[in-house]
């Protein structure tokens, strides 16, 4: 019987994906996607590869979940470096500042940007990028509505 960890069945599986995506996070920065097994995932996770299997089917869904894992905690600091902007010209820049700030501390490596994806997968790792883009849409397109950007705007494409 595997040990948990944590108060509660659902405290465990949370604490077994952040070591998950942990391990597969310090793998990525010296391996590429391709080349980064279940097994040697478990093993830097120290983790049984059966319970790997109950958090992930297959490394493609591994690496959407951990890039959107990834991109809800940056979009909440991006969120809050554009909270207390007075407008929303100044939340542009504040989203700006964020951004450049954020990149030095977050990101999905690099090394798992050039994986060889199946069409689905690789649109839902657009989902995560979109999620950022559209806190950017969202600033944008309170300045429509409040007059401080002009109203020909094509949000959507912002």
């Amino acid at each position: 019987m595997p040990k948990i960890i944590g108060g509660s069945l659902e405290e465990h599986r949370e604490r077994t994906r952040e070591k998950i995506f942990a391990a597969l996070a310090e793998l990525l920065e010296t391996q590429s996607f391709e080349s980064v097994t279940f097994s040697r995932i478990a093993s830097a996770a120290e983790v049984g590869r059966t319970a790997m299997y109950n958090h992930f089917p297959d490394r493609e869904t591994l690496l959407v979940e951990y890039a959107i894992h990834e991109t809800t905690d940056y979009i909440a600091q991006l969120r809050a470096g554009v909270s207390d902007s007075a407008t929303p010209r100044d939340a542009v820049i504040a989203y700006i500042h964020t951004q450049l700030d954020l990149n030095v501390s977050f990101h999905v490596p690099q090394t798992s940007g050039g994986a060889t994806l199946s069409p689905a997968t690789a649109a839902r790792m657009r989902d995560h990028v979109v999620m950022i883009e559209d806190v950017l849409r969202t600033i944008v397109a309170d300045g429509v509505a409040s007059g401080d950007f002009a109203e020909d705007i094509d949000v959507g494409a912002t």
